[in-house]
């Protein structure tokens, strides 16, 4: 079941990256003619129901929600409703997740925009500038805007999902522990992802890649923007670059002191 999950997982995140990439993209750039070719056959059912791109590639999403919702239902035991209701949830939460990861990269990065993932960074943001703009949010405040919207809408949509759909095993279940759910999902990513990220960036220094490979300029454009904020602090010790080694260790600590403080909140409420 585990890893049916995963190969879902990872489909419906290269689904959401597709959404975010022109088609000319393609054909200059590896990832993505790779990530076309990748899901193109998961696209070809979906063009006897819709035209157009993005409506066929959100009923992929949807089918694939619904698959693992089945999954969740036939091995765990439980209905086909609260299945479904599991299946969204993790939907949702790897959506958080995603938008994160980019928010998180984004405020910390100062490279050009014409990076790959400064691009889908731009695209990823749009309905948040839609949104940003019809409240009249200040420029300045765009990015603490999108990690609250965020924060908060995974919060009221975890919190309608345990008491809607699952409601007979999840009722006590608040939007606080919705917030806080969320909050820990965003926690995780620091030993979790960006940790992994940050020693395979290290281990790319050390061979010397391309650095027009668009993979290895993928990589640092995420490692490098979490690393600059450590390698302020850290003297030049003759060649030898430990600020991974640093990173990596505050990252865990982070984690580990992050999910106490949020269990610890919980407990107390």
């Amino acid at each position: 079941m585990y890893l049916i999950k995963a190969i879902i997982d990872i489909l419906i995140i290269l689904l959401f990256l597709r959404l975010l990439v022109r088609p000319n993209e393609s054909y200059f750039n590896q990832i993505f003619s790779l990530l076309y070719r990748i899901t193109d056959p998961l696209l070809i059912p979906s063009r006897y129901l819709a035209r157009n791109n993005t409506v066929r590639i959100f009923l992929v999403i949807l089918c694939l929600v619904a698959l693992r919702g089945f999954v969740y239902a036939l091995f765990g035991s439980i209905s086909p409703l609260s299945g479904l209701g599991y299946s969204f949830l993790g939907l949702f939460q790897l959506l958080f997740q995603f938008y994160m990861v980019i928010w998180f990269v984004s405020v910390l990065s100062r490279y050009d925009s014409g990076v790959y993932l400064m691009n889908i960074a731009q695209r990823s943001f749009l309905p948040f500038n839609i949104v940003s703009a019809g409240l009249g949010i200040p420029g300045r405040h765009f990015y603490l805007f999108i990690f609250f919207f965020c924060w908060i809408l995974y919060g009221v949509l975890s919190f309608l999902i345990y008491n809607v759909i699952l409601m007979t095993t999840n009722a006590s279940f608040s939007i606080v522990h919705g917030l806080a759910e969320g909050l820990l999902l965003f926690i995780r990513l620091f030993p979790g992802f960006f940790s992994l990220v940050i020693i395979i960036g290290a281990i790319l220094s050390w061979v010397s890649p391309d650095p027009y490979n668009p993979v290895v300029q993928t990589i640092y454009s995420i490692s490098e923007p979490l690393l600059d904020p450590f390698r302020k602090f850290i003297p030049n010790l003759g060649g030898l670059d430990i600020s991974p080694i640093l990173a990596i260790i505050c990252f865990q600590v982070i984690g580990k002191l992050g999910q106490r403080l949020v269990a610890g909140i919980l407990v107390a409420i």
